[in-house]
């Protein structure tokens, strides 16, 4: 199975848990929803369309943390421009803090079931080319990339090591090591075009970006690296 590995990062990062309102709280890494809307983006796919190519059936996507994920939380000032009229007669302001990813660093794997799709994929990310802006999150959260390779995945009955995040439901045994961090999240996976979650997993993952050690299933060989598709 041919495989696009390409990294991405930026400054700040803002992936909205699905539970939280008030004082909004970011996910650990980008869920594959996100990663969807990200791949969508360097096609040129509008965000009214993408979710018809790109998805949880068509795609399938794998994430190593490459940096210690940290979090901030910062205050924003946000404003009422729905009721307001002219900009400089806001009135209405409304403080918020919020939960951000501060220096995040993603390795991303990917397919696509669609040759066409994932050919002019491929292209765009080694010549560093996207249609609409390429964001962690939140608009204003800018984010680079960078190709890495393109490689095949070969499919492992089973694994004693992982280097990516991976669900739960594949893990028979973790070892547990001492300086290691690990942290469970339940993640959006797939979405429809109307944008309702069709389906939400726990995931497992180390924060330091460092492997997972245990005995686990269905992981794939690209390259020197073991990863698991969520």
């Amino acid at each position: 199975m041919k495989t696009l590995i390409f990294d991405i990062w930026g400054d700040f990062g803002h992936f909205k848990k699905f539970y939280t309102t008030s004082s909004p709280l970011t996910f650990s890494v980008p869920p594959p929803t996100a990663i969807y809307g990200i791949l969508g983006a360097i096609l040129g796919l509008s965000k009214n369309d993408y979710l018809n190519h790109i998805n949880g059936r068509t795609t399938k996507a794998a994430i190593q943390i490459l940096k210690p994920v940290k979090k901030t939380r910062i205050t924003l000032n946000l404003i009422d421009t729905k009721n307001s009229g002219s900009f400089h007669l806001i009135k209405t302001r409304t403080q918020i803090k919020t939960e951000f990813l501060k220096n995040p660093a993603y390795r991303l794997f990917v397919n696509m079931e669609n040759d066409n799709l994932f050919d002019q994929l491929i292209t765009k990310v080694k010549n560093k080319e996207n249609h609409y802006t390429v964001s962690l999150g939140l608009a204003n959260l800018l984010a680079n990339f960078r190709f890495v390779d393109l490689l095949s995945a070969i499919p492992l009955k089973s694994s004693n090591k992982v280097e990516t995040t991976i669900l739960a439901e594949n893990i028979d045994e973790i070892e547990i090591k001492e300086g290691k961090k690990y942290f469970k999240e339940k993640l959006p996976i797939d979405m429809n075009p109307d944008r309702e979650p069709l389906s939400y997993k726990d995931v497992v993952m180390e924060l330091n970006g460092n492997s997972l050690e245990g005995r686990f299933k269905n992981c794939y060989k690209v390259g020197d690296s073991i990863i698991s598709f969520l």
